[in-house]
This record gives structure tokens, C-alpha cells and sequence, in this order.
């Protein structure tokens, strides 16, 4: 799936989350967002680009066609309810690249070519891309709207140059947003047990801070989840797998 060819920003996500309603029809919502959110970018055309994006990944919906409305409860929407959008980020750009293809294999490009603080060239990416998906247009601009979406995020910054980028950061993972980053890998396979080793290097993972994920897992046994070490490795088995459980 391509399906990211338009940057988000994180703010654009919290905004769209601040005028949630239960069972709102779809169009509502949409008419509200591109009025009150994501004014920077020129027209209403290219605003509306970005929103499909938001709306498929962070919207739960139900119904079809001109009936679709919200679901009565997100968990995306209710943690963003409690949290700023600094504090939501990381969970955010997980669950992005973890429905992603493109935005996995361009991670992945990122991690083992580039440590904080050195440069990236868009062209390099691009070129990497291309390589795995095809020397398409949709392959392209997706690969430059991640670029711009992980600008956003503050994971890059521009370098030198129009097109030159450097990798600014890591994302830190406040305790509070962690289970929705377990809950966001999780829905990829909705087996009931992590393998915490696996856990730590999934792509989507990747421009996060992993240094506190052994604390967050602790923290949240045996509430969320129960912990186990055997000779095969760690795991993590979950008690609850429905959203409004976290």
C-alpha cells in the first residue's frame, strides 16, 4: 500500500481529534477539519489529501457511503482528549509506519544508513524506495511526503540545501501513550502474546527512544499485560486487546 503521499502532522491528528463527535457523520467532521485545521497548507485540495490520510489511520468509522459516521468510541481520540499533541507524537508516527509499507521500508533506510545527527539525502531515499516499489510517481512523492511528515515530527531537520535533511532525533515515549503504542503494533498480527526483542526492532519502532520501554513494560504488569523470560526469549502476553481496555 502507498496510501501516505501527503505529509501529517502531528498537530493536524490532535486538531482532528479535538472535533471528534460519537456517531458524527463522517462529512461533518470533514468539513469542520478543513476549516479549522491544517490552515498552512494552500488550498482546500491539498488539505483534503492529508485529512483522508488522518481519517483512515486515527478515525474509526462504521457505515458506508454518505451513512458513515465515528464509531461511539476511538481510543486514538480519547487519548488525545488527555495528552498534547508532544505527548501523542511518538504513538502517532508508530502506528503510521506500522500501516505502512513505504513508510517502513524508508525507516528502515533511515536507521541503518544515518545516526542522529548525520545527513540524509531525499534523493538517496527516493532512489532506495524506487528500488522496492518501483520507479512510480505515487512511490516518489510518497517517499518526499514521509520525508516531510518526519519533519514534522521533529525525527528530521532541513540541511543544508533545498532537498538536504539531518537526522535530528529520536522520539521520547512518555509512559502514559506507551500501551497505545503496544496496542498500534499489535492490531498488525492480533496474536496475544510480543516478543520484546522483536518489539524493540520493528521498523515502526525505530525512530522511537527505546531506552525506557523495559520501565514502561514494568509498569504496566500486571494490569495490561504479564511479563515472562524463558530460554527462547521475552515476551509479553496481553489481557486486553480491545481499545477501550488501555
Amino acid at each position: 500500500m502507498i496510501g501516505l503521499d501527503f505529509p501529517v502532522k502531528p498537530q493536524w491528528v490532535h486538531d482532528v481529534h479535538q472535533l471528534w463527535q460519537p456517531a458524527q457523520p463522517i462529512n461533518d467532521l470533514i468539513q469542520a477539519a478543513l476549516s479549522q485545521t491544517m490552515q498552512e497548507l494552500g488550498g482546500e485540495k491539498t488539505r483534503r489529501k492529508s485529512l483522508t490520510i488522518i481519517l483512515r489511520h486515527f478515525v474509526a468509522t462504521e457505515g458506508s457511503g454518505q451513512s458513515r459516521r465515528t464509531v461511539p468510541q476511538d481510543a486514538w481520540v480519547a487519548y488525545s482528549r488527555v495528552y498534547p499533541a508532544s505527548t501523542m507524537a511518538p504513538a502517532y508516527l508508530a502506528h503510521l509506519i506500522a500501516q505502512n509499507d513505504v513508510a517502513q521500508a524508508a525507516t528502515r533506510f533511515v536507521v541503518r544508513r544515518c545516526a542522529v545527527g548525520d545527513a540524509l539525502s531525499s534523493g538517496e531515499l527516493r532512489r532506495h524506495v524506487a528500488s522496492l516499489f518501483g520507479e512510480r510517481k505515487v512511490v516518489t512523492n510518497a517517499a518526499s511526503a514521509f520525508l516531510r511528515t518526519l519533519q514534522s515530527f521533529g525525527v528530521l531537520a532541513t540541511g543544508q540545501g533545498t532537498r538536504g535533511y539531518h537526522f535530528a532525533a529520536r522520539l521520547p515515549v512518555s509512559h502514559d501513550v506507551f500501551p497505545l503504542i503496544v496496542w498500534a503494533c499489535w492490531q498488525r498480527n492480533l496474536a496475544p502474546q510480543i516478543d520484546l526483542d522483536s518489539f524493540e526492532e520493528d521498523p515502526a519502532l525505530a525512530l522511537l527512544e527505546p531506552g525506557s520501554f523495559g520501565h514502561h513494560w514494568q509498569a504496566y504488569q500486571p494490569r495490561l499485560w504479564s511479563l515472562e523470560e524463558r530460554l527462547e526469549g521475552r515476551r509479553a502476553t496481553l489481557k486486553h486487546t480491545a481499545a477501550n481496555t488501555l
